[in-house]
């Protein structure tokens, strides 16, 4: 009997001896339960004995000791108290705390009349252990099958809705919580402020809040952390202040909620209170402040605070470095490693992740690699965050064989079905050019979140896959995941790519309805989109409506004029942005280009200069494409071999564009010289000097520059047009077999040629 309960329970037969201490003796466990239970009390009723078990199994939940609840579950078993509610119950609620989710659902399952608290207790698990749709999935199969949900039902189930991507969930538990008259009580209230704050929705939060008419400190906490997550800082101090008045202290939870993600001068003045109020000792405190000033930019300030601790601990140390490191003080954040390992702290996974993900996000790739290799070295396993750090250095770098490495590393280490590893390597496949590679982790992500679907969209607007692009961002809308401002403006940028206007436009008239217009670079997106499409007046149209203006809105817009040849257009806005950077100046040398204005073009160079902004390669060839559509050739040339820095395809591109322009072969032939010894790899540089000789008869130059191209595998770029049709965008170039109705587009094509061969003008019947 004890055997085949020990298989069914998965036990180790053989497990040594154990010893629990109760309150009234010790209670004996052998591997083989040999000696039962002994307990060392007179009354040995069932009542009492049922009491020591439920003691005994609390015992386990508290230290999550599976081997031991398990032992007990077996006893039990033995004794027949299985079917009991409390112990049943009990035993529910111990191995969801331990993880085992599954056999707390087999143990539920097996109870005739489960309790509130078994009930309470598996939804519990469920949402502790990160399965928060299951949680959500066994509350309603209860509730059908008559279970009364009580307050703490509903303070798990709504955490639970709080982390899934459907808000409506959330939503639809709080309908029920009106229902049941539960909406007053002080624990589901603070539950549902919790909620609506991760949903963004800080009204509907503080509509709770304002209505409560019994607060706690828990209570005041949501509030204000859901003030600070929702970037409401002034809103989060005055909450404060009031909770003050009230007769609530701030405890540790207010204020490393407030100093988690406030303004530096909220900042400032929660350290004033911290200091005043006897916090200034705590450690906890000081960490949150070193991570505050760290995040602030002020490094004085934090390495202020880490000195006056007489024992930092790692995280203190972890903060201080990662500080350094966002801020761009490499050195210093690796100087601190080393004071770390020399102050007999043990460097873990932590401190590495903070030092890569800062390197990764500020353009040091190489760097963030090498320190990722230090981390191997020094025999330290990469959790989830460290994986999810590098790889973005990845991207930057373009190494694909080092992305499936760690990719591998990841998925044979076990933490590859991490969300933020995925996304990270959805992200990087797509930078890298393998699509495919992308799809296939993409379609492996469960519970894809907002940066999930966004990774997929930018990956297929790079890689000019706008069909596929579109398509996501409408199974993103379906699946009730609410893109973000950055998924508008990759998918505008699709939009862009491929002169979409219907796309966009839905995507701008959905942006409008979700107020995400306001964001000013999903405005300079819109802006140019438009462009790109053809409608430069509705570009200046949202232009003119943006609420708030940077500097990317003015370059684009001004860009956007450049493109349509509206030079004038251009250089008025160019004179009014009052701190024009590269961008700028580049946007209006195009206008001019463009629009033929050779004197202005030359005026905006100067200008640089005297804002002592130095001109780059492309500010270069956009003057001599400025200078070589006015024929002006001889200066194009002069200042390309005066100019400072190195001259490059592009330079001599513009020029030769002149040269055959206005005909001029042997300066033709010099710009092409230059261009090939360059390493050109350009095919339609290659044609045009072909076509330079090819104007002066030079057949035998023609004929030496197709086969360099076709020595160097060089194909003129095809032409190619796009239609949409029923929401999709059909792409065609020359004698191109790849659409599937390839074969009646051809057919439809050589009817409309006959038809148009057959035609026959009235001018020629006259004649």
């Amino acid at each position: 009997m004890i055997r085949v309960i020990a298989t069914v329970l998965n036990l180790r037969l053989n497990a040594p001896r154990l010893k629990i201490a109760t309150f009234s003796g010790t209670l004996r466990l052998s591997a083989f339960f040999k000696s039962s239970i002994q307990f060392s009390f007179s009354c040995d009723a069932s009542s009492l004995m049922l009491e020591k078990y439920g003691q005994l199994l609390d015992s386990c939940c508290t230290h999550k000791d599976l081997v031991r609840a398990r032992l007990i579950h077996a006893h039990i078993v033995i004794q027949n108290f299985e079917q009991h509610s409390f112990l049943s119950s009990k035993l529910v609620f111990v191995y969801s705390a331990c993880g085992k989710t599954t056999v707390a659902r087999l143990v539920f399952d097996r109870l005739l009349k489960p309790s509130t608290f078994a009930c309470n207790s598996m939804i519990r698990g469920y949402v502790n252990n990160g399965l928060n749709q299951e949680a959500l999935d066994f509350f309603y199969q209860r509730r059908e099958a008559g279970f009364r949900p009580d307050t703490y039902t509903y303070s798990s189930i709504i955490k639970a809705c709080a982390s899934l991507p459907d808000h409506e969930h959330g939503r639809n538990v709080h309908e029920l919580v009106k229902e049941s008259g539960l909406d007053a009580d002080v624990y589901v209230c603070n539950a549902l402020i919790s909620m609506y704050s991760k949903f963004h929705c800080a009204s509907e939060a503080v509509q709770i809040f304002d209505r409560m008419s019994e607060r706690d400190m828990v209570s005041w906490n949501s509030v204000i952390a859901c003030y600070i997550q929702n970037d409401l800082d002034e809103a989060a101090v005055v909450a404060l202040k009031e909770m003050m008045k009230e007769g609530f202290r701030p405890d540790q939870v207010t204020i490393i909620s407030i100093l988690s993600d406030c303004s530096y001068a909220t900042g400032r003045e929660l350290h004033s209170y911290v200091l005043t109020s006897g916090f200034g000792s705590t450690v906890v405190i000081a960490n949150s402040l070193i991570s505050m000033y760290g995040k602030c930019g002020k490094l004085k300030e934090a390495q202020g605070i880490f000195g006056t601790l007489v024992q930092p601990d790692r995280v203190t140390w972890n903060a201080l470095i990662a500080s350094y490191s966002r801020n761009g003080q490499y050195e210093e954040s690796l100087r601190l490693l080393r004071d770390m390992r020399t102050a007999g702290m043990h460097v873990d996974e932590v401190t590495y992740s903070g030092i890569i993900s800062a390197f990764s996000q500020n353009d040091h790739p190489q760097d963030a690699l090498r320190i990722f290799l230090q981390m191997l070295n020094a025999g330290l396993k990469p959790d989830a965050v460290a994986i999810a750090s590098v790889l973005p250095a990845l991207s930057d770098v373009q190494s694909l064989d080092c992305c499936k490495e760690i990719h591998g590393y990841s998925h044979r280490n076990s933490v590859e079905s991490d969300k933020r590893v995925r996304n990270a390597l959805v992200s990087v496949y797509s930078q890298c050019g393998s699509v495919k590679s992308a799809e296939n982790v993409f379609s492996r992500i469960s519970n894809k979140d907002v940066i999930s679907w966004s990774s997929m969209i930018v990956g297929y607007t790079q890689n000019g896959c706008l069909n596929e692009a579109i398509k996501v961002f409408r199974n993103m809308c379906q699946s009730n995941t609410k893109p973000n401002p950055i998924t508008i403006t990759s998918i505008l940028s699709a939009c862009a790519r491929v002169s979409s206007l219907k796309h966009g436009k839905e995507i701008h008239s959905w942006s409008l309805k979700q107020g995400f217009h306001v964001h000013t670079f999903v405005g300079s997106a819109l802006i140019d989109m438009y462009a790109k499409c053809g409608r430069i007046n509705s570009s200046r149209t949202v232009f003119n409506k943006m609420p708030e203006k940077n500097l990317v809105s003015w370059n684009v817009m001004i860009a956007g004029y450049a493109v349509h040849g509206q030079g004038g257009n251009a250089l008025k806005l160019f004179k009014m942005v009052e701190h024009p950077d590269e961008v700028s100046f580049l946007a209006a040398l195009s206008a001019c280009s463009h629009g033929g204005l050779v004197e202005d073009g030359i005026d905006i160079f100067n200008e640089m200069k005297i804002l002592k902004i130095t001109p780059r390669q492309d500010h270069y060839a956009c003057l001599v494409d400025i200078l070589g559509r006015a024929g002006r050739l001889d200066e194009a040339l002069a200042m390309i071999k005066d100019m400072p820095v190195e001259s490059n395809i592009n330079i001599w591109g513009a020029l030769l564009g002149a040269c055959r322009v206005y005909h001029n072969l042997e300066l033709g032939i010099y710009s092409g010289k230059q261009m090939l010894e360059s390493g050109c790899n350009d095919s339609g540089l290659h044609v045009l000097l072909s076509n330079i000789f090819a104007d002066f008869g030079k057949w035998e130059d023609v004929e030496t520059i197709r086969k360099s191209m076709k020595d160097r595998g060089l194909k003129k770029k095809v032409g190619c047009s796009w239609i949409g049709v029923d929401n999709q965008v059909h792409s065609f170039v020359a004698r191109d077999r790849a659409h599937p109705e390839w074969e009646i587009v051809y057919q439809v094509s050589r009817d409309l040629n006959n038809q148009i061969n057959e035609f026959t003008w009235p001018s020629h019947a006259s004649s």
